[in-house]
């Protein structure tokens, strides 16, 4: 991917391509550059969203240490059980408010923010789980609860790359990324923004409720204790 502000993803590597998980969950072949990028092989990448564990596998194909958080019991197993296929790789059932990693041991995080107003885990009872919360204000709190928790475990100097869309729901749009970005600058200084582009029609449909066929990949950094 480079240092372009933007990239057209045409599809999932057929090798790594989950059925069952079709559009919700992203690709490792958008994965892999930046990893490829922003880390060195053997460095400790952390998804505090992990769902179906497709950051854990990129994680694995360019020789780094995945570490996935995953809230769901139910889903945490099934990421499990696709990375037996990949050794090496750590899927955690844990709420990324409360990661149970020691203090700067991570080198780099990436995921996929779970999005505001899906039809994903609406009655969910797991403590935790974003995609439950109804109330926006809510939402943003639990965010910054968990961008929070993420400062402390990533190294200084560590960067992190967070997928989020702006939504249209009910008629009325809801600048998600933006206000995402905005709760994210509390805790990490924000340097970048990238976009990635899919090469498929956008949909009101389905449990994703994406009507946005484009997301941004706010890229932020820890800064040393002495800056």
């Amino acid at each position: 991917m480079g240092t372009s502000s933007w990239h057209v993803l045409r599809g999932e590597d057929p090798a790594f391509a989950l059925p069952e998980a079709a559009g919700q969950c992203g690709w490792v072949s958008q994965l892999r550059p930046l990893i490829v990028e922003m880390t060195e092989p053997g460095d400790v990448v952390l998804d505090p969203f992990a769902g179906w564990g497709t950051t854990l596998v990129a994680c694995a194909v360019e020789s780094r240490t995945g570490i996935g958080l995953e809230v769901s019991p139910e889903r945490a197993e099934q990421a499990r059980r696709r990375l037996e296929a990949y050794p090496g790789q750590t899927m955690l059932c844990a709420d990324a408010r409360k990661p149970p990693l020691p203090e700067e041991s991570v080198d780099f995080v990436l995921g996929d923010l779970p999005y505001f107003g899906t039809n994903l885990d609406t009655h969910s009872g797991v403590d935790g789980q974003l995609y439950a919360l109804r109330d926006y204000e809510d939402y943003l709190s639990a965010l910054d609860e968990v961008f929070a928790s993420i400062t402390r475990i990533m190294r200084p100097g560590a960067r992190a790359v967070l997928a989020v869309q702006n939504r249209r729901l009910g008629g009325r749009f809801v600048p998600l990324a933006w206000d995402a970005a905005r709760v994210l600058g509390r805790h990490l200084t924000l340097g970048d923004e990238r976009i990635h582009c899919y090469d498929r029609p956008t949909s009101d449909e389905g449990p994703m409720l994406t009507n946005r066929s484009h997301e941004y990949l706010l890229v932020a950094e820890k800064q040393p204790a002495h800056q």
